[in-house]
């Protein structure tokens, strides 16, 4: 019987009365009841997504630091890192510890028609690790978030000049609210959707390429300039995990200010000291117009971006009692998310986690090096910086056909998807590791630690993908193949 045909749906006598789950039986669900209701009620599609990887039926019991223990005891190790949100880890002491302060003091969460004092606060400590003059923040809820008001601020400075394009890099990621989706093509999650930016005024280059974007800016010039309103870059790229060449983003900055163009830097990913600075931009001597956080800000506990840029810009987008509240958010600045944020910086810095990235960055780089050195036609070469790397496969298409005929199953969409499914489920099945890939870079398996990983906990993702890749591509595929066999064959 599945775990959906366990739960029948509530009688008209229930739905009146509600019959509501109370927090105490939620969190004492069994796995399967929990997953039918996940299946009925949020996303089924996802949760098989989830069940191909093997991860549907991963009972969590509880989370701390790197380590995510089963209800049957099982410790596994997360390299997952929440896609960046879990700098800190799960459930570090002292976020605990600030959360608990504001409730024992009913720290007031939400005023809409008043200041909060903890905002100020938390814009303050971000300031205190920018460059001047990033000193003015807006505070939101997550990273597409951070992203759109970035957008909008330069938006409302540059339109009246005439200008009406984006400057954006083929294969980028920036969010899937509507106006960072008209700039996000890493993956294909445009289609169907209108685009808040209109594709007529969005302008690529090539990624790294600076004689790209100076190509680009030269197609768009009229007779007042350029039409183009801001340019906007990972640091890092999110998907590809491409480091740009030293001195890249100095002259994409530095060629934006020539062609009065806005620079957004998009740091929602690798920013907060994922890359052993508080901002991957910081290995450069430049400053952005605009620069985006989120992920780690909110400590792993609580939703929560920003958008920071000068007081400059800021008066000349929203410089008035009319228009200082153009751009704003119900949930923006909410105090204890703000407490978080504020206790997730003085951690940073009290515990030396953006230089312990960059350090434990080093280590895990050096052991991932020993493996392409033992495996050079397999591993085709690692990226990354800090607690940020990917690991290249050579993934041969004949070895994956062999075992399975894709052509007629919509679950399969590529055999790259098949081969890194396969590596991913071997690595949590087999060693209890938990790692990462993106549709739109299925060559490449994502390792994102906490900064607070251990050197043993390094070394025991390394012996695990040792063992992977020593068994091979092949067995990994016939396995995951074999796990997913009524899928292949329906």
């Amino acid at each position: 019987m599945t775990a959906l045909a366990k739960i029948e749906a509530p009688s008209r006598e229930d739905r009146q009365n509600h019959g509501l789950l109370t927090l105490e039986q939620s969190l004492a669900l069994d796995n399967e009841t929990a997953m039918g209701l996940y299946a009925a009620h949020l996303n089924k599609y996802m949760l098989q997504v989830f069940d191909i990887l093997g991860l549907a039926h991963m009972d969590i019991e509880s989370a701390q630091g790197a380590e995510i223990t089963l209800r049957d005891g099982r410790k596994v190790l997360d390299y997952s890192g929440g896609f960046g949100v879990l700098g800190l880890g799960h459930n570090h002491p002292r976020i605990i510890a600030a959360e608990r302060l504001c409730h024992d003091r009913k720290v007031l969460d939400c005023i809409k028609i008043a200041p909060h004092k903890l905002q100020g606060a938390l814009a303050y400590n971000i300031s205190r690790f920018l460059p001047e003059p990033l000193d003015v923040s807006f505070l939101a809820v997550s990273g597409t978030e951070a992203n759109e008001a970035a957008m909008k601020i330069c938006e409302r400075v540059q339109t009246p000049k005439g200008k009406t394009k984006f400057l954006c890099f083929k294969g980028a990621f920036h969010g899937k609210t509507h106006g960072p989706l008209s700039l996000t093509t890493a993956t294909d999650v445009q289609s169907g959707f209108i685009m808040g930016v209109p594709k007529e005024n969005v302008v690529f280059a090539t990624y790294g390429n600076i004689a790209s974007v100076r190509e680009a800016i030269a197609r768009e010039q009229f007779e007042k300039g350029n039409r183009i309103i801001a340019g906007i870059v990972e640091t890092i790229r999110g998907t590809s995990c491409h480091v740009p060449d030293p001195g890249f983003l100095t002259e994409f900055a530095k060629l934006c200010r020539e062609n009065d163009i806005l620079t957004i830097f998009d740091e929602v990913k690798v920013g907060m000291g994922r890359t052993g600075k508080f901002c991957a931009f910081m290995h450069e001597d430049v400053v952005p117009d605009v620069v985006t956080l989120a992920k780690t800000l909110g400590g792993g506990k609580r939703e929560l971006g920003a958008m920071v840029t000068s007081q400059a810009l800021f008066d000349k987008a929203y410089g008035n009692k009319n228009d200082c509240n153009l751009h704003s958010s119900s949930f923006s600045g909410m105090g204890e998310s703000c407490a978080v944020g504020i206790e997730t910086l003085n951690v940073l810095e009290d515990e030396q986690l953006i230089e312990r990235a960059g350090l434990i960055g080093n280590y895990l780089r050096a052991r991932l090096e020993e493996l392409r050195e033992k495996y050079p036609r397999k591993i085709v070469s690692l990226r990354g910086k800090g607690c940020f790397q990917a690991i290249e496969l050579n993934f041969g298409q004949q070895i994956a056909e062999k075992a399975i005929d894709i052509r007629t199953n919509p679950l399969f969409v590529t055999y790259e998807t098949v081969l890194i499914g396969a590596m991913a489920r071997e690595l949590y099945e087999r060693h209890g590791i938990l790692v990462h890939f993106q549709p739109g870079a299925r060559d490449l398996l994502h390792l994102m630690p906490p900064y607070i990983v251990s050197e043993a906990q390094i070394d025991r993702l390394i012996e695990a993908l040792d063992d992977v890749l020593g068994r091979g591509v092949a067995d990994a595929t016939v396995r995951f193949v074999v796990k997913n066999i009524k899928r292949v064959l329906g």
